[in-house]
């Protein structure tokens, strides 16, 4: 019996999205490159990376500092403004 698998690249997503979690202070220099190398110089960064070996490697060398989820695309930053709630805040009424 044969099995039939789904070809890796209909399956998969084509990003990681990587955000730093841990800061790199206190580190050899070898971890710091990694995240430099990944695009990712502060705390809270978000940066979105194609899914492959070396990539992965790097992923895996951070695994305790970041945080990785698999994505499709990469949202404009048009996606990401509309995503936010309006700055500031709206008074709607008084008691007074």
């Amino acid at each position: 019996m044969h099995r039939r698998f789904l070809s890796s690249s209909a399956s998969a997503s084509n990003y990681y999205k990587i955000t730093l979690k841990r800061s790199t202070i206190g580190l050899s220099k070898d971890y710091k490159a990694a995240a430099h190398t990944l695009g990712l110089y502060r705390l809270h960064q978000t940066s979105y990376q194609p899914v492959n070996a070396s990539t992965a490697g790097s992923i895996l060398k951070l695994k305790e500092l970041v945080k990785v989820e698999n994505v499709d695309t990469i949202p404009t930053r048009e996606d990401i403004l509309a995503s936010k709630p309006a700055r500031g805040y709206k008074v709607i009424g008084s008691k007074i």
